[in-house]
């Protein structure tokens, strides 16, 4: 896959030109020059750079590792664990970071309304640009509160004394921007945006249901009216038709293990390119590899596997009831892709073991072994990191509309994700295989087929009996290979004789919510935010959700009291004594307070 906005260039003052330099007034910083299309496009390049610095590890790991749904398992005492300091590292590069983001912006934004250049081109730069300053101010208020607004590229420097700004008003120019920059950028398949690393109008309208839920939220609680913004935005991109949701929901990160687009299902994504040699790359720690299941094989994909899920997370996928494994198996497949069953071991050559602790399985989301790029890096890998998946905006229009006018019309949304999650979105697939006929003489296990492709099932016997059959693979699912019928099943092999069984459909009813979980707005609000959590767990959305809505704190208190509950460890909830009031804000760096002494401290700091 052409990784296009891997060609970065920073640009650096020394390419502003002597006249420039001379002609501007000392109140001034210099900027640089876009007198092209191309110098624009360059200097956008280094806008979305950024992006790739935020998400390589620092946002993701070390300021969104641990949550109700993971644990970083190192026993490090640092910011994975919400110990925050002003003077901590992890959250004075992300200040910094974004800070660069909005800069490189504003130089862009001060010359791209030239009448000299193409118009369609100057105003797509445009439009992209307004949007990641738009983000990037939006990462910073939902981090760390009121904030200094910079929307100019020639700050005075005589004035270093920036004074915050309230919140309400940060969001306030977040919104105006992305607006602006949804009328200028592309359709998503068209022009430039054509895949997932670039924004397109898909991607501002989707981000833009995501501000509007934070504004109905905490702090803002703006309530009704950002929400019903919410339900237009996320509506809006809906109704393009542009997009649906893949047939598969593994298909999802395997494509991104292989270097493949769908921006049908992904619609935005942070792009990374290499294995950490050679020249040109921009490579990540967290897609398999910290965010990982563990291995020290490279030809696999080394991973240091730094993130478990946890019980709480596994509990929520609905199991099998007719499953008779010791572990039962789920009717939804996201379980066993999220959260993986096995690892590759500690040995030098990966050997598959499976992991019967349900407290220490690894987040198996992205997986290495899926890799197409050799050789694979040692810890790094080239796979994108998606930022808004359409999955997501279905989510967000069901609790925007649930919010609106109840779960009457908010079921529907939650349904298709569900529905999907349990490989039936498309058609149905074997729900369970009943015995009908034990047989007699089997002294091994035999071989059971299931008609069609889709399914690996697992027979169990005893006393020469066939007693249960399992499915233990439900192969790739597609659009076009879903049962119509019951597929035949056929018991060979294992020396015995006699053994039949009928397989049984899973049908909708079997994914969808429950009269219990649609019979009031709070319970099925209570479905999105387990829906949400089952589907985009890892994602470094855990954190902020449970922040806007509004009981963060008690929340991760309450979480520590049921995981003992079930059978967690005092070392795997001990972080939860660092989460207090404070931990909603991380702290402005002391840094930036001793250079700019109209910085106020947030609150606990």
């Amino acid at each position: 896959m052409k990784k296009n906005l891997i060609l970065l260039a920073v640009v650096l003052l020394c390419s502003t030109s002597c006249k420039k330099f001379l002609d501007t007034k000392p109140t001034n910083f210099i900027t640089p020059e876009y007198n092209t299309i191309a110098q624009l496009e360059t200097g956008l390049a280094g806008v979305y750079d950024v992006l790739g610095a935020v998400y390589q590890d620092v946002y993701p790991y070390w300021l969104n590792a641990t949550s109700d749904l993971s644990l970083e398992r190192s026993g490090s005492s640092n910011s994975t664990v919400y110990v925050y300091s002003p003077a901590d590292i992890r959250i004075t590069d992300l200040w910094r970071l974004l800070y660069q983001g909005v800069y490189r912006a504003n130089n862009i934004l001060a010359v791209v309304d030239n009448p000299a250049l193409d118009e369609k081109s100057r105003n797509r730069i445009k439009g992209e640009t307004l949007f990641l300053r738009a983000y990037f101010n939006f990462l910073l208020v939902s981090n760390y509160g009121d904030m200094p607004l910079l929307l100019t590229s020639n700050p005075s420097i005589t004035e270093l004394n920036v004074p915050q700004t309230p919140q309400k008003d940060v969001y306030d120019a977040i919104v105006k921007d992305m607006i602006t920059a949804e009328g200028y950028v592309d359709a998503a398949g068209t022009g430039v945006a054509t895949f997932g690393g670039r924004v397109s109008k898909s991607a501002v309208q989707g981000i833009l249901a995501r501000v509007y839920l934070k504004m109905a939220g905490y702090p803002l609680n703006g309530g009704l009216p950002m929400y019903q913004e919410a339900l237009k935005w996320g509506l809006k991109l809906k109704d393009s038709g542009t997009h649906e949701l893949e047939a598969d929901y593994r298909e999802v990160f395997k494509r991104y293990a292989r270097d493949q687009y769908d921006i049908k299902e992904s619609i935005w994504e942070i792009e990374y390119y290499g294995n950490g040699t050679g020249g040109l790359q921009e490579y990540s720690y967290v897609t398999g590899g910290r965010f990982g299941i563990l291995c020290v094989d490279q030809s696999k994909g080394n991973s240091s596997g730094l993130i478990f899920a946890t019980r709480k997370l596994y509990n929520l996928y609905k199991e099998s009831a007719e499953s008779t494994l010791p572990i039962k198996s789920s009717y939804d497949i996201r379980r066993d892709w999220n959260i993986a069953p096995y690892h590759w071991g500690s040995a030098a050559t990966a050997v598959y073991t499976s992991n019967t602790d349900l407290h220490r399985r690894y987040a198996g989301k992205w997986r290495r072994e899926y890799e197409t790029l050799t050789p694979k890096g040692n810890n790094v890998t080239g796979q994108n990191f998606p930022l808004l998946r359409y999955s997501d905006v279905l989510l967000m229009i069901a609790e925007a509309e649930n919010a609106v006018s109840g779960p009457a019309n908010a079921a529907q949304y939650v349904n298709e994700v569900r529905r999907r999650g349990f490989g039936i979105l498309y058609g149905n697939t074997v729900k369970s295989i009943t015995i009908t006929n034990g047989g007699t003489g089997y002294t091994s296990v035999p071989t059971v087929t299931v008609g069609g492709t889709q399914i690996t099932a697992t027979a169990t016997i005893a006393g020469g009996a066939v007693t249960a059959i399992n499915i233990t693979d439900y192969g790739q699912i597609t659009k076009t290979n879903g049962y119509t019928a019951p597929p035949t099943i056929t018991i060979t092999g294992g020396g015995g004789t006699g053994a039949t069984a009928t397989a049984v459909l899973t049908q909708n009813a079997d994914a969808d919510l429950t009269a219990a979980d649609i019979a009031s707005p709070g319970a099925m609000l209570i479905a999105i935010k387990n829906e949400r959590a089952k589907e985009l767990c890892f994602e470094s959305l855990r954190r902020s959700d449970l922040i806007r809505w509004g009981n963060f704190v008690n929340d991760i208190k309450q979480y520590a009291i049921d995981a003992r509950a079930i059978g967690a460890i005092d070392g795997m909830v001990a972080w939860t004594n660092n989460v207090t009031a404070r931990s909603v804000l991380f702290p402005i760096p002391i840094y930036d307070i001793t250079l700019n002494k109209a910085l106020v401290q947030n609150p606990g700091y």
